[in-house]
């Protein structure tokens, strides 16, 4: 066979023309695609993976590092708006080395190791400075430690010692958070914030610390709510309205089984008292008798006739003029008796908590559509509503039910919109539907056309393989013309293994000539010599 350069490409040529056009094409293209995803393969695993070398960066120490990057030939990448360095992961511990034998990242504030460092010429004052500096610095760094907290200022103001008691300021202190993306700082975290500030400077109280975010919010408002009582927490908002929205979502739900979704809007507004109490009671009933003591006392005095010297001893009655008769006697007797009884009290004494929570006072308001509800159902549902809401009219609850006709704009725009999402979606099946039966038809189209090339391919064939019939004498003549090739390359084969009488003496001579060698290799050799000599 011929494997020669010009061979080859004709070989390849016409293996070319042979295929139909969409095997062209799959040859063309399968390579090319596979090309292509292996030098994507190997272009994304040669890619180096990068990890964060600093983050939470200032604009200034960013720019710094990011040029000591350049200064050593380091590829870095930037990201959350330059905050942070991004470096392949094999350099990361280089990089670090490299940068802090740079003293980099630079500390640009205060912290109590610059308190070491004794200053020429430095006042008390300067000192207290730096001490209140570095107490910010090391606050700053304890707050951002919190779960939530990306960024943390702190600013602490010392008054100055007065001689008076009366005329001390107390000490003040505000803090500025910067949360992380999607969280947000409970009143736990916060009464943390303040706790750890107040227990850090001296004098400082939670209620003189100002806690607000980034975005403006005063955080620290509960810390003094003791001295703002009318004003509620923010625990105390969310336990009110979780009040609400329970009772709102219950009468809601009840009344969107009976009418219909839609048809019905229920709100509810809860005046809850989040005071503590305790009630003391007292009450004193009569106890057992201890003691009784009973006292009977009596006496008589009785005074003799007579009178005074020189007194008449006739006494007259000062209206009738007579004389009255035993005048110049008297008699005198008197009684007294008293009882003492003494008991033990008996006191039964009541404490009562009353936990906070309690409501005071509920109002609900439900509006009926007038179009699906009638005035004789209100008076049900304002009914059903008191009974399941617990309303009670001594306590100042109240409930209004309104019918008025809603506004179904809304509502209506709310179904067009649906009704046009289901027709494109009804739209892209239906072209979804037509796409693919539009590829089978063109595969149908395809696969008829291949099988009709193929028998047209065939039957050309044959009209070929007719042409070339041949009369029955030439057949005759071509078999036995192969025949006596047959048999003259059997006689060939048979002469080859045949052997003549001269091949037959010869390799007998051939085989006594070896064994003769192989007995007498002495003669051998001497024979070998003497011929040797011979010739020369």
């Amino acid at each position: 066979m011929d494997f020669s350069i010009k061979n080859i490409l004709n070989s390849i040529l016409e293996f070319w023309k042979k295929l139909t056009t969409a095997q062209k094409v799959v040859l063309l293209v399968a390579p090319l695609i596979v090309a292509i995803a292996l030098f994507s393969l190997i272009f994304w695993a040669s890619r180096p993976e990068y990890v964060a070398l600093f983050n939470r960066l200032n604009v200034t120490e960013a720019g710094q590092i990011t040029a000591k990057l350049q200064e050593l030939n380091y590829p870095y990448k930037l990201a959350e708006g330059g905050t942070t360095i991004l470096v392949p992961q094999k350099d990361v511990a280089e990089v670090r080395l490299q940068l802090a034998n740079a003293g980099l990242p630079k500390e640009s504030t205060f912290s109590f190791e610059n308190l070491d460092q004794i200053r020429l010429g430095e006042t008390d004052a300067d000192r207290k400075l730096r001490f209140v500096l570095g107490l910010q610095n090391e606050l700053e760094k304890t707050i951002k430690t919190l779960d939530g907290v990306d960024y943390a200022r702190v600013h602490i103001v010392m008054p100055e010692e007065s001689l008076f008691l009366e005329e001390q300021k107390q000490a003040t202190a505000a803090v500025t958070v910067k949360t992380t993306y999607g969280t947000a700082l409970n009143e736990d975290q916060v009464r943390a914030i303040a706790n750890l500030l107040a227990y850090s400077v001296e004098g400082l109280t939670t209620e003189n610390v100002s806690i607000v975010d980034t975005n403006g919010n005063v955080l620290s408002d509960f810390l003094s709510a003791n001295n703002t009582p009318h004003k509620l927490t923010a625990n105390q908002i969310q336990v009110q309205q979780a009040v609400e929205t329970n009772i709102q979502k219950s009468v809601q739900s009840m009344l969107d089984k009976v009418f219909g979704s839609g048809s019905t809007v229920v709100r509810a507004n809860a005046k809850i008292n989040f005071d503590q109490r305790t009630i003391t009671s007292q009450i004193s009933e009569n106890g057992a008798l201890v003691s009784r003591q009973e006292t009977a006392e009596s006496s008589t005095n009785e005074v003799a006739p007579g009178g005074v010297v020189g007194v008449d001893p006739n006494t007259y009655d000062g209206i009738t003029g007579y004389p009255v008769a035993g005048a110049g006697a008297t008699n005198s007797s008197s009684e007294r008796s008293s009882i003492t009884e003494n008991y033990q009290p008996s006191v039964v004494q009541e404490e009562t908590v009353v936990s906070p929570g309690q409501i005071e006072r509920l109002t609900i308001s439900v509006m009926a559509d007038a179009d699906s509800i009638s005035e004789q159902q209100l008076e049900n549902i304002e009914a059903v509503v008191a009974t399941a809401t617990g309303i009670d009219l001594d306590r100042g609850d109240l409930i209004q039910v309104a019918r008025l006709p809603f506004n179904k704009n809304s509502i209506l725009e709310h179904q067009a919109a649906l009704e046009e999402l289901a027709r494109q979606e009804r739209f892209m099946l239906y072209v979804q539907l037509a796409a693919g039966l539009l590829a089978a038809l063109l595969l149908l189209i395809i696969i008829l056309r291949l099988r009709s090339k193929k028998n047209k391919e065939l039957e050309q064939l044959t009209l070929e393989q007719e042409e070339k019939l041949v009369t029955l004498e030439e057949a005759e003549k071509l078999l036995a013309a192969q025949m006596e090739a047959e048999r003259q390359a059997e006689l060939k084969l048979a002469r080859r293994k045949v052997k003549t009488t001269e091949e037959i003496e010869r390799e007998k001579t051939r085989k006594e000539v070896d064994k003769y060698s192989r007995e007498n290799p002495d003669e051998v050799a001497r024979l070998v010599r003497a011929w040797l000599a011979e010739e020369q």
